[in-house]
Order: C-alpha cells, then structure tokens, then sequence
C-alpha cells in the first residue's frame, strides 16, 4: 500500500470536511483500509485475470487523481498515461467503486450499445442520490422506455420546430439586456444565464426571474456534487449537493402542484412545457408518471438542458475567435440566409436546416471539448471483454477523447476543423452526447439552441478575447478559468 497516497487523502478529506469532523472521517479511511484488506484476504482468488491496473488508496481508490485531473482539463492525459501503460482496458477504483475504464471506439461500442442483459447503466452513489433513483439515466428495460418516450415526444426534432420563435425569442432578449451597450462581458456567467432562462421557459414555464436565478444557483451545488467524494459529511461537496436536491424537490413541488391546477382550470396547454407534457401525457398503459419521476427527470434536464448547452455556447464564442477562417465561412452562411429574409424576421425550421456549414462548426466544437468527459456503467454479471474478466457489480466508464483525438478518424485531430464532419463519423467514435438507446435526450434542443444563438452573435457581433491563452478547469464541466472575458463590439445595421 502507499501510504504516500493515503497521506494525499487525509489532506483531500481534510479540504472538504469540516473541522469537528476531520478525525471521524479519519476513522472511516482507515477501518475502509482494515476492512479491504481482511476482504482481499478471503477474497483472494476469487475472480482471475482482472483488466490490468491498479486500484489505489481503499475507499478513495484513485478518485482523487481522477478528480484533480478533471478540475485541470487533463482528464485526457490522466487517461492516455493509463492506456499507455495498461493498454486501451484497464481497471482502476473510481467514487468508491472498482471500475474498468474501456477506451476507443470497440470499448464505446461495447458499453453503449450493451444495455440491460450484462451491463446496466447505474451511476455513481453521488450521482444517484443528486438526480435521485428515478432519473432516466438510472432506469433500465421497460422503466426507461416509459421514462425516455415522454421526454422525446417534446425534444425530438419534430417537436422542436415550434420552440424555434420561443427559443430565438429568449436569445434576441438576452443580447439586448446584457450585450448591446456593452464594451465587455464575461460569456460563460451570461452563456449560464441564457440557456437557464430557455430552460427555464421551454422545460418549465417558469418566467419569475428570481425563481430562476434562486434555482440557477442551486443547480451549480448540484453539479458539483455529481462527481465528488461520497463522504456525506457537514461541509463536504456532496452535503452541499443533497442539501441543495431537498430544496430544488421543495420548489419542483410547489411548481408541480401550481401547474395541474393551471391545466385542470385551462389556463395552461398540455404541451407549453415540459413539465405540462409529463403531468398530462399517458403511457402505452394509460397511466401517467407519478411526481418522483417528473421532479427526478426534470432536475437532470434542468442540469442537461442548461449547463452543458452553456459549455457548448461558451466554447462556440472562443472557437470563432480563435480560427477566423471558420468565423468568415459561418458569418457567410448566416449572412445568406438574413439576405432572404426581411428586417426582424424571424427564423424559421427551413432556415435551421440550411445551417449546414454552422452545424458541422457546432459538432467540431464538440469533438474538441466535450461538455461531459464521459459516463458510468455497471455489470449485472461477470463480463468478458478483450480476454479480461470484469467482475459483477464493478463499475464501467467510457470516455470521449481516445476517439475524438484519433488521428485514424479524424484527421489532425488537434485542428479545430469543421471538415471533420463533412463526411458521416464512425459509429461510436464521435460520442459528445453518448451513444446508442442511451443517446442524450436533450441532444437536438442543444443543437437547435447553439444553432439560433450563432446566427444572431454573428449577425450583431464582432468580439475578441481578453485572454487569448486562457485555460479551462472542470468542476466537473469544462469551463474557462476566468470566464471567458471578451471585447465587444456592435456591428452596424
């Protein structure tokens, strides 16, 4: 054991804990330690020929390292140092839990495509008890579909064509509030603005600005908490977030009550939101979803809807400024489809679908810096996969970078290229948005909204960057340090 690393995690622990409770969580490492070590004793032998690794200090495993590299975006590196010398599978201790990390395109395919029969797609401890037991990354088999059909019957693209003028509507009132007059900005803080308030309108109907700024905030705990130490300790990440889950269900509550008696009175369409088309819609069984589900799916859509939507807006503004060819190509494009339309007029779903070349810029953004760097499984049984056996009830995780920075699939893959995806990607190699029955559900929304947001910003703006060289951190998203300052300037009529 190195007790070099366990040394590390006392100090780790002692960061995130408060004071009084420091030699409590003390004592817990070490009867976690005791109690692994007795267990490997007895356990000995039991599985053979594990994925190749090593699974770091017990309790904490190798959580730290991870989490250090997520908060200093080298995520990538903690990752490629690990392939380089175990090889593309490989097995580590992860949020409390053994876990196999598979890369590359074979090891997406096998994890997002393999659903329910040997591995199910179970979260982390932290994830779960934030999101809560019901969220649609949770379920499985026939709860999942349920859960997955009432969301797509409001996000699917078909769906989404009458959310083009209400979408555009949030945007055009967000650049005049807080752009036009100004000389600077920080575009990540008013890129979490923006998409909260579609969010907010398109998923909940909710136009009270305090209301949303009170649960703005609260979704930044949350997130946080997603991926921490699951030490429910006073002062900890992960307190903070489940203190922060019992009053966002307080208020989705409250919210949820209002709006049956909005709908029961007509007041309220079934489809104006999400939140109406989950009270009202039936199932293949006529039966409808009960509040834990509605509130538990509409806390990670609030989270998905708008904070990786926010990361993807934020990296569109510092992508178009660091390649001024691209910028010339999209600012055409955007400038041929205004040509045809007269003064104020809005867009239209034929105008979005002829954002061809804006679009592959949105997907290159992606590639480059995905807003989640990937995502949690677990065996229902012992696996096979390349010669290795992975245990029952080990954790899974896949990954972006080893596909998206192959030099095989694309080509210079360290080149903001747009080009990239003129042709159709691989299966399982461009996975931003997770793969197979497990696709995003929030994918075309993020894609519509960039797409309505980059037509305008580049139609009303010009903008430079205050620190050209900035670095990102993840918490565990990846942000600009600074937020992304930036120089503005109004463009003439």
């Amino acid at each position: 054991m190195d007790f070099s690393v366990m040394a590390k995690a006392l100090i780790y622990v002692q960061q995130y804990s408060s004071p009084p409770l420091l030699n409590l969580a003390v004592s817990v490492v070490i009867a976690s330690v005791l109690f692994v070590l007795v267990a490997k004793i007895f356990n000995n032998g039991r599985v053979k020929n594990l994925p190749p690794g090593r699974f770091g200090l017990p309790l904490i495993g190798e959580t730290m390292g991870f989490l250090n590299a997520l908060k200093a975006d080298e995520c990538d590196k903690w990752v490629a140092d690990k392939v380089a010398q175990h090889g593309p599978v490989f097995k580590t201790s992860l949020m409390g839990c053994p876990t196999a990390v598979l890369t590359g395109q074979e090891g997406n395919r096998f994890l997002l495509q393999n659903d329910c029969n040997t591995i199910i797609n179970k979260q982390p401890t932290t994830f779960v008890r934030i999101f809560g037991s019901k969220n649609i990354n949770e379920l499985f088999n026939e709860e999942h579909k349920r859960i997955r059909n009432a969301i797509m019957a409001f996000m699917k693209p078909e769906a989404l064509q009458k959310c083009v003028a209400r979408m555009e509507s949030v945007v055009l009132e967000h650049f005049v509030e807080y752009w036009e007059g100004r000389e600077t900005i920080f575009a990540y803080r008013l890129m979490k603005q923006l998409t909260f308030q579609v969010a907010s309108d398109l998923l909940f109907g909710l136009k009270d600005p305090k209301e949303r700024e009170i649960l703005n905030t609260e979704s930044i705990t949350l997130i946080k908490a997603i991926w921490s130490l699951p030490l429910n300790l006073p002062g900890t990440t992960f307190n903070k977030g489940l203190n922060a889950r019992a009053r966002v269900v307080k208020r989705l509550s409250s919210l949820l009550n209002l709006r049956r008696g909005e709908i029961a009175e007509g007041k309220v369409a079934p489809d104006k939101d999400l939140m109406s088309w989950l009270i009202t819609m039936k199932d293949d069984n006529n039966e409808s979803l009960n509040d834990q589900e509605i509130i538990d799916n509409l806390i990670v859509l609030m989270i998905g809807g708008h904070d990786t939507t926010a990361i993807l807006l934020t990296q569109l503004i510092r992508m178009l400024c660091l390649n001024p060819r691209v910028y010339k190509s999209v600012l055409q494009e955007q400038a041929k489809i205004r040509a045809a339309k007269q003064p104020n007029e809005p867009l239209t779903w034929e105008d979005i679908k002829s954002m061809e070349y804006t679009q592959k810029v949105v997907f290159e953004t992606l590639r480059m810096v995905p807003p989640v760097f990937g995502g949690f499984r677990m065996t229902v049984q012992d696996v096979q996969y390349k010669g290795y056996t992975i245990p029952k009830g080990w954790q899974l995780f896949w990954e972006t970078t080893t596909t998206h920075f192959n030099g095989e699939i694309f080509k210079e893959p360290k080149k903001f290229d747009p080009s990239h995806f003129d042709d159709k990607t691989p299966p399982y190699t461009f996975i931003a948005f997770g793969g197979g029955a497990r696709l995003c559900p929030g994918y075309d929304f993020a894609k519509l909204q960039a797409e309505i947001f980059v037509h305008h910003l580049i139609s009303k703006f010009e903008w430079s960057m205050i620190i050209p060289d900035e670095k990102m951190t993840c918490e565990p998203l990846p942000i600009p340090s600074q937020g992304l300052p930036i120089k503005l300037q109004v463009k003439g009529n």
